[in-house]
């Protein structure tokens, strides 16, 4: 079976657009969350509270390109030009047909979709709506952005699963290097803060309502005092490549992907369920040919509901016990939905090569089955460390990384 390494990374997100700044915002404790209060102006929306990305100029991408973008794209691609230039992939191998795009999202650009319906529901017109509206709003709208503007003339997949989406991408990647149907994947996900997203989680019963006037202390993954997710967006891509083919081309091995796991609950749409988590992260290890005693760290989806955090705890417990250190950093940075997984397995790649365990933020008193739950960064030697995604709809994934031999600790 053909190894997999991490060759590139870039990344869009609250705290910072590089896998170096957003990893000292999280050593420094640093929240993205800010309060919305023009939000209130949505009869019984509850949650008023977002993770944004700041100061994103939308110039960093030429107009030509802009127009069948929205701003999930826009995430996505810049993410996807920063790894490729990370990695160091020329365009003659981009557009060899031997690279291909797996990304995903939850939808495409929701700005989009509330232009179409404002003109159609409110308006009754389709006068001034925009040819390329529909490229911005197709599910797929990630993928096929990032091909047609890095030239990228292999294979382009969209998964969309929600939060699971990016993990997805990633295992799927996996698995399409390790069969020879591609040497190089740009894999990952995306996603953007609209209002609507909020809606969703908050019709739910699963958005954070209590801390509106104290954004900075929501989300609270594992805490007794959560009260529900906080929405936020970004991007994140990797470069997945197979091992001997970046050795010939002489290119840095930050990581390897060892192994991945999906699995279905088929019990609940809302509620998962425990065992469906603790079955994906054993299919992971077991594609890993790894064990739970041989994991140094697990970065948790967690993302402060009441039901979701309390079944993943009991689902790592029993895998993992109370020795592994456990922590989410959707405390710092809110749920960026089908960018987390990539963006948490970045995170990941980077607490291996510093070897620190981030700590969860907004923790202080935990009411969950008993895990090793750091309350600050964490020095220890990182080897291999495994990351959880799960979605609505009873959706689990989970994807097991290990050490790149040249990425060493500072």
């Amino acid at each position: 079976m053909r190894s997999v390494v991490v060759t590139g990374m870039g990344l869009r997100s609250p705290l910072g657009d590089s896998p170096e700044q957003l990893f000292d915002a999280l050593m420094e404790d640093r929240s993205g969350v800010r309060a919305f209060p023009e939000w209130g102006e949505v009869d019984e929306l509850l949650c008023l509270v977002g993770a944004p990305v700041p100061q994103f100029d939308v110039r960093e991408l030429p107009r030509k390109y802009r127009r069948s973008m929205g701003r999930v794209a826009m995430f996505a691609v810049t993410s996807a030009v920063d790894a490729v230039r990370m990695a160091g992939l020329s365009q003659e191998l981009l557009s060899s047909g031997r690279v291909g795009v797996v990304t995903g999202s939850t939808v495409g650009s929701n700005k989009a979709d509330e232009d179409f319906w404002r003109s159609y529901v409110v308006d009754n017109t389709a006068r001034g709506l925009k040819s390329t509206l529909f490229f911005q709003v197709m599910a797929h709208t990630c993928a096929t952005n990032i091909a047609m503007y890095l030239g990228v003339t292999g294979e382009a997949l969209s998964t969309n699963a929600a939060c699971a989406s990016s993990t997805q991408a990633l295992g799927t990647a996996l698995d399409r290097i390790r069969s020879g149907r591609a040497d190089v994947i740009l894999a990952g996900g995306a996603d953007e803060l609209h209002v609507a997203a909020t809606m969703t989680f908050d019709a739910m019963g699963g958005g954070s309502r209590g801390f509106n006037d104290r954004p900075h202390e929501t989300p609270r993954p594992f805490d007794a005092a959560r009260d529900g997710i906080v929405v936020g967006e970004g991007g994140g891509i990797l470069v997945l490549e197979e091992r001997g083919h970046a050795e010939a081309r002489g290119a840095t091995i930050l990581a390897e992907v060892l192994g991945y796991g999906g699995t279905s609950d088929a019990m609940n749409m809302a509620s998962p369920a425990p065992e469906g988590m603790k079955a994906a992260v054993m299919l992971a290890l077991a594609d890993a040919g790894l064990s739970p005693e041989d994991i140094d760290y697990v970065n948790a989806h967690a993302t402060g509901t009441p039901v979701g955090d309390a079944a993943e705890a009991d689902a790592l417990h029993q895998v993992f016990g109370e020795d592994t250190p456990v922590s989410s950093i959707k405390g710092h940075l809110g749920h960026m939905l089908g960018a987390c997984g990539a963006v948490e397995a970045i995170t990941c790649i980077e607490a291996m090569r510093r070897g620190v365990v981030p700590h969860t933020r907004n923790l202080t008193e935990p009411d969950v089955v008993p895990l090793l739950l750091p309350a600050a960064p964490l020095a220890r030697p990182l080897r291999r460390v495994i990351s959880t995604n799960f979605a609505f709809g009873g959706v689990n994934t989970a994807l097991v990384l290990g050490r790149g031999p040249q990425a060493d600790q500072p």
